[in-house]
């Protein structure tokens, strides 16, 4: 009998005061990974990171021992805009992203694919692929996760088959891959907390080649109903997903040892107090540390 491994848990958390400050975070939730965004997610471009500051992120990030596995990228970012001039600039800030996840020495970077607007979403997802293509290659170390959608305002990816499309169109390099969104499947129609739908979406995942291809999850409860297409997070367990569905994503082989992050609200002076509740009720659904299959 295999040792069952467990996977890490964390959490999304500020880089308010600099980017160092952020392991320090992850290490008062009780994280193990976290997840940051590295400059304002509402800008296109923000303040230069520079070297000191990179090593500072570095050292906190060895003294504390909390791995940073991601960074998100900026919300701003659309690479199946219609607009010429949006893909640009949205190109231009997705390089500023890896640079500084190279220079930060984090391994993944967290992108909603985007929206086609009112273009049919064969076009869209063309846009997404030519944009990938004509960036190239990432900076050694650095992976490109497509992000799954809820599908709100027409995005691209809120199924297996759309981020398959989106892969291979791009010609499925090496250094683009998949995180899943637990809230982002549940709004788009994936019955995740009942048994059958389960079974069902890794039938698809299967179908499509998505599992293999996974190295990352969100883990977040929704506010709104199963299909709403309405991507609104929450806290685990006190949504509409249920928490088999947590125990399900958690235990199951195919993404054993995949870093996990929550990306459920915050509300001011209890932003620890709510991420330390939501990983605890996470744990609480883990066999014990050690325990053999």
């Amino acid at each position: 009998m295999s040792r069952l491994i467990l996977p890490p848990l964390g959490a999304h958390v500020s880089v308010a005061g600099g980017v160092a400050a952020a392991p320090d975070r992850g290490r008062r939730i009780g994280a193990d990974v976290i997840q940051i965004f590295s400059k304002p997610q509402t800008r296109w471009m923000g303040k230069a990171l520079e070297e000191a500051d990179a090593a500072a992120f570095r050292d906190a990030s060895a003294r504390t021992g909390i791995r940073t596995v991601a960074i998100h990228c900026a919300y701003l970012i659309n690479l199946g805009s219609s607009k010429e001039a949006v893909r640009t600039r949205s190109l231009y800030a997705l390089e500023d992203e890896a640079a500084r996840a190279a220079m930060l020495g984090v391994p993944y970077l967290v992108l909603h694919p985007g929206s086609c607007g009112e273009d049919p979403e064969e076009e869209g997802i063309a846009r997404i692929a030519s944009a990938l293509r004509s960036f190239g290659r990432f900076p050694e170390g650095v992976t490109l996760l497509l992000e799954n959608t809820a599908g709100q305002g027409n995005s691209l990816g809120r199924t297996m088959e759309q981020i398959r499309r989106l892969v291979d169109a791009a010609g499925g390099p090496p250094d683009v891959a998949v995180c899943l969104d637990s809230a982002h499947l549940f709004e788009a129609g994936y019955d995740i907390g009942s048994g059958a739908g389960w079974d069902g979406l890794l039938a698809e995942m299967e179908t499509y080649a998505v599992l293999t291809l996974v190295r990352m999850w969100h883990l977040n409860d929704s506010k709104t109903e199963r299909g709403s297409r309405v991507d609104r997070h929450f806290h685990i367990g006190r949504g509409k997903i249920g928490l088999d569905a947590f125990r399900r994503i958690l235990t199951h082989e195919a993404f054993r040892g995949l870093p996990m992050v929550l990306e459920t609200p915050k509300d001011g002076a209890d932003d620890f107090e709510m991420d330390i509740g939501n990983l605890a009720t996470l744990r609480g659904l883990l066999p014990r540390r050690g325990k053999e299959e």
